[in-house]
């Protein structure tokens, strides 16, 4: 018996899309899928899967109440938030709401099966690009450090590159463009797209 995946989203597409492909997957197992928290909780509660790969909107609960219904009723269930968006602060109430993973539903579907294995053998995973969401400010200097797809982002910006040629050229979607453009706006202080790279200048971030 392989991994035991439940999968929680209102699309049927994407249900019966994830759970077809999968079964090309050695080693993961579609138990069972969900269009809402309701039916996630039943269908856990009865199957009790190793993992739940868990729309992070439903329409009836937020992925988070059903990631905290499920932690504190099958302690042993791991659970990734699987979603479209990449909201910084909905990134950040996932991450702390216990789960053990958030992931973009437009990430390459290699990467997925690894992040569900990854996730399997005990361990976190996150998507590279909702990693800048969650980073802290420094002790020491109090600024928030970039990461490392907030720097190509920047440095994309410097080059002139509009959010679609942005997202064509890291093979993201435009709103997760938006969100990095966002982030960095955020982190460095800057009112505006313009005013971000002449700071990454400043900061040392490009190179003159």
């Amino acid at each position: 018996m392989g991994i035991g995946l439940l999968i929680v989203d209102d699309h049927p597409v994407v249900c019966e899309g994830f759970s077809q492909m999968f079964e090309y997957v050695d080693g993961i197992d579609v138990v069972g899928t969900a269009a809402n928290g309701r039916e996630a909780m039943a269908r856990i509660d009865m199957l009790v899967p190793d993992i739940v790969l868990l729309d992070l909107h439903l329409p009836d609960d937020s992925g988070v109440t059903v990631a905290r219904r499920v932690r504190a009723r099958h302690p042993g269930v791991r659970i990734v938030i699987f979603t479209a968006g990449a909201d910084a602060s909905e990134v950040r109430q996932a991450a702390v709401s216990g789960v053990d993973g958030v992931l973009l539903k437009t990430m390459p579907v290699g990467e997925l099966i690894r992040a569900i294995r990854t996730v399997a053998d005990g361990r976190e995973v996150i998507d590279q690009d909702l990693v800048g969401s969650l980073t802290e400010p420094d002790g020491a200097t109090g600024t928030v450090p970039l990461s490392d797809r907030e720097l190509e982002v920047l440095s994309l910006l410097a080059n002139g590159m509009s959010n679609k040629d942005l997202a064509a050229a890291l093979f993201i979607s435009r709103a997760t463009v938006k969100t990095h453009i966002e982030n960095l706006l955020r982190k460095l202080e800057a009112s505006d797209r313009a005013a971000a790279v002449a700071e990454g200048f400043r900061r040392g971030l490009l190179p003159v």
